[in-house]
């Protein structure tokens, strides 16, 4: 206890750094500001400071807009993967449906399709036949 009370009785006694303005007249060559090496060291060293301080804001910025990109490029990945899966179900859904019209079309269909269609082409040309010859008899 008594070496904090000794510590801080020092830092309350330390004046702190110094500076002071000197006038055209006064003992300097020129006018200008003239400061105590306490001072000159904070004035130094704030300049490092604040430039590693600003470097590594950037890199920290840098760092969450990367993070960011990743994230969103994952998510483009995924829902592109999802939908190209939904594509290829839909696809095969669509290719089982069409084979199972086919077979139900092809158990539908005659087995002798081409008397069918002789049959109707000759049905066809007794109807046009007779169609003419009522026509032709009309007259």
């Amino acid at each position: 206890m008594l070496s904090s009370l000794l510590l801080l009785s020092s830092i309350a006694l330390a004046n702190g750094p110094k500076f002071s303005v000197l006038g055209e007249l006064e003992p300097a060559p020129f006018e200008g500001v003239l400061f105590d090496p306490e001072a000159t060291a904070i004035l130094m060293s704030e300049k490092e400071f604040w430039s590693s301080e600003c470097d590594l804001e950037i890199e920290f910025q840098l760092d969450k807009q990367a993070t960011k990109y990743k994230l969103e490029f994952a998510n483009a990945q995924i829902s592109y993967r999802a939908a190209s899966d939904e594509y290829d179900l839909m696809i095969q859904r669509k290719d089982l449906e069409i084979e199972k019209l086919q077979k139900i079309l092809k158990k539908q269909s005659p087995y002798q399709k081409w008397l069918w269609f002789g049959g109707g082409a000759t049905a066809a040309v007794v109807v046009i036949n007779l169609a003419t010859n009522l026509v032709a008899a009309t007259k």
